[in-house]
């Protein structure tokens, strides 16, 4: 039996940096910058998920149950519930904010 030649992409840290050199080829950001656009990833994670309510209370009773503090999570779960959405709404908490349009100092 034939072995195939082994590529260098099946090494894990291998692999990683061509999926990292993929995702950004010619974009070199700062630490800052990276944990920003992390950031806004996460944030339009939650804006999808919060569309389904089951989905956020799978993924809430989940990380309470793989950390053991479901009792924590539950006394948050009933003080956020308690604000009052139309005070929320008047403050702006009720929304993220806008998406810059553009990386200020960009990449240099």
């Amino acid at each position: 039996m034939n072995e195939l030649p082994r590529h260098r992409a099946s090494e894990p840290a291998a692999a990683a940096e061509i999926e990292r050199d993929l995702e950004h080829p010619s974009i070199r950001v700062s630490a800052a910058q990276s944990q920003a656009l992390a950031r806004l990833r996460c944030q339009r994670h939650v804006e999808r998920i919060c569309r389904v309510p089951r989905l956020v209370f799978e993924l809430l009773d989940e990380i309470g149950r793989h950390h053991g503090i479901e009792a924590d999570v539950a006394d948050r779960l009933e003080r956020y519930a308690a604000l009052d959405r139309r005070l929320l709404a008047a403050v702006g908490g009720d929304r993220f904010p806008t998406t810059p349009v553009r990386l200020v100092g960009g990449a240099r």
